[in-house]
Parts: C-alpha cells; structure tokens; sequence
C-alpha cells in the first residue's frame, strides 16, 4: 500500500501519464484516476501529454482546497 499526500498525487498526475505513475508504484492506472476522483484532484485533458510533447501551450489546472485526510493511496 502506497501513502501520499493529496498535493504529492496532484503533482505527480500533473508530472507524469497515469501510466508512468502506476507502473513505478506497482498498480493500475485505473486505481490512479479513482484515487484522484475520489480525493478531488483534476487530472489532465485528453491530449494533454501530447500536446506538452509539442511544445503547445497546456493549462494546469489548481489543486483547490479541500478537507480530505493528509494521507490518501
């Protein structure tokens, strides 16, 4: 079992895919978008990565406030 923080998760859906993240913490991708579902945290557009890929301007949308436990994963 993993344990980040709420902003650790946001940081890292907004870093890396999905699939990179669950690959380095051993799970599924799926289990990465429920986590940030469940703990209200925005996850990147539909072709996001590929758009950062090319140099295009990509919006990053802010962590907002919000009540939930430090720890979640």
């Amino acid at each position: 079992m993993m344990k980040l923080t709420r902003a650790v998760l946001y940081e890292l859906v907004w870093s890396y895919p999905m699939t990179e993240i669950a690959k380095h913490y051993g799970v599924r991708d799926l289990q990465i978008a429920q986590a940030c579902d469940l703990y209200d945290i925005a996850r990147p557009p539909a072709g996001y990565w590929q758009k950062l890929a090319y140099g295009k301007n990509v919006e990053k949308a802010d962590l907002q406030l919000s009540n939930f436990p430090p720890r979640i994963l």
